[in-house]
């Protein structure tokens, strides 16, 4: 099996990220190359690969070579999304200090913009033709229903365990698809999976 995961929330504690950034008076809109320089002169100690989820990590250096990355530059904070290049650079060189490619490599790393269905139907289409089964995690809704629109199965991470997210009209969504708060869960959830195709 392979693994298409989102970074942001998924491998990686954004928020914790986001919480240092703060701790050290760097603007959360801040993007591109100088924060990891401005990061590095403020706390010279600091190390991102320490944000890694340690499932997460346990994870990909257990399946390596069958995770994909797909992340999107694009913040949740839209104010944020004003430059696209060095939104780029920042993602690319945050995922680069986090470690996982180590594990994953290089080829199997796809950064883009706001949208993940051209990334998403390109990995799609050679793991079809590979004869290979895959899976997509996330912890977006918008991306957890681009995929599903995609054909590809997808699961919700929902590491805040914050249930289902209920729509303007109070009831909720994402009730059509597996979530899981770890990759522990996940785990669990593949396992069943396998259990049933025998």
């Amino acid at each position: 099996m392979k693994y298409i995961l989102d970074f942001d929330e998924v491998l990686f504690n954004t928020s914790a990220l986001k919480e240092k950034m703060a701790a050290l008076d760097i603007p959360e809109s801040e993007r591109g190359l100088d924060v990891f320089a401005t990061i590095a002169e403020k706390d010279p100690a600091f190390d991102f690969k320490s944000l890694v989820f340690p499932g997460a990590l346990a994870f990909v250096q257990e399946h390596g070579k069958d995770c994909v990355i797909v992340s999107s530059a694009s913040s949740v904070t839209a104010e944020n999304n004003t430059d696209l290049e060095q939104q780029l650079a920042f993602q690319t060189e945050k995922i680069m200090r986090s470690g996982v490619l180590e594990y994953v490599g290089k080829d199997n790393l796809r950064v883009v913009g706001a949208e993940k269905s051209e990334a998403l139907t390109e990995i799609r289409d050679i793991l079809r033709a590979q004869g290979e089964s895959f899976v997509f995690v996330d912890d977006r809704e918008r991306y957890i229903r681009e995929a599903k629109e995609l054909e590809i199965p997808a699961v919700w991470m929902d590491r805040e365990q914050r249930g289902f997210i209920k729509g303007p009209e109070g009831l909720p969504t994402m009730l059509e698809f597996p979530r899981v708060g770890s990759f522990a869960e996940l785990r669990e959830m593949i396992a069943s999976w396998k259990k049933n195709e025998e």
